[in-house]
């Protein structure tokens, strides 16, 4: 499968990903697209231990739908059966025709067919399974959310310097206020930036593990359920130049003016720190 914007590529586990030319960058790792979702997001995430209550997961950034998908095999895989309720954030359908042609050839490609019809249509309501993709500016949607909604949050966008519009402080205390005291946000970003974001949103951090050699990823959390950063690793957050976050206070800046404001704070801290 290959268009103008991208090209379908496989990966070491045998699932796809997907070659992005506009951002000269691959969808997930080489080393296994599937794998990444599940060893980076769902595993560590802990909402597969052993909890059969009605589960709501919001998923940022649906890409190929791996994240959910790995999410409802491993549970199944678990024996859990308490239905699972997803909300999934995406920006278009631009990716429909790749997602269509993709086969596992075992037991997940019943579970994937739920995935492709909610990515084509919308939604997908099937045996205790509810799966809602919103398409348009997360940000948007995350600002609507209910306080105290979701037991985990997968943070899968675009990578920071591509789309800082979803890494801001701003929209991570949406996301605080969104989640449940329990749960666990896990993202593939180590990068100052995110982690000095998600501690001025008044998360405790911790890391997330490394898959396929790529750098550790971060948990965050409302409360102590993860073990948070030792001492020395925040202190060196604290004074690492870049570890300046993204701002958005009303959710509604573009790309520039973000990237703009941070490199001017920056320049700012600079200048202060010389006097």
């Amino acid at each position: 499968m290959d268009n103008a914007r991208y090209a379908l590529v496989k990966t070491n586990d045998g699932s796809y990903t997907l070659y992005l030319r506009d951002y000269d960058e691959h969808m997930h790792s080489m080393s296994g697209a599937y794998e990444e979702a599940l060893l980076k997001h769902v595993i560590p995430s802990g909402i597969t231990g052993g909890r059969t209550s009605p589960l709501h997961v919001l998923d940022v950034g649906f890409g190929l739908g791996y994240n959910i998908l790995a999410l409802l095999a491993e549970r199944e895989r678990c024996g859990h059966s308490g239905p699972v309720s997803v909300t999934s954030l995406e920006q278009d359908r631009s990716f429909l025709p790749a997602l269509q042609s993709i086969r596992f050839y075992d037991s997940r490609d019943r579970l994937y067919s739920l995935i492709q019809t909610a990515y084509r249509d919308g939604f997908c309501d099937s045996g205790g399974i509810s799966i809602s993709i919103l398409f348009g500016d997360a940000r948007e949607f995350i600002r609507s959310f209910s306080d105290e909604t979701f037991d985990a949050v997968f943070f899968d966008p675009f990578s920071p310097a591509h789309n800082p519009e979803l890494w801001s402080v701003d929209l991570f205390r949406h996301l605080y206020r969104s989640m449940k005291a329990a749960s666990i946000l896990t993202t593939y970003s180590s990068a100052p930036q995110v982690r000095a974001a998600l501690r001025e949103a008044a998360f405790i951090i911790g890391r997330g593990p490394s898959v396929g050699g790529k750098r550790e990823g971060t948990l965050a959390s409302r409360t102590a359920v993860i073990e948070a950063l030792p001492a020395d690793d925040m202190e060196k957050l604290l004074g690492n130049k870049r570890a300046v976050p993204y701002r958005d206070p009303l959710l509604t800046r573009d790309r520039d003016a973000i990237l703009r404001e941070r490199t001017d704070e920056i320049k700012r801290l600079r200048l202060l720190r010389k006097t």
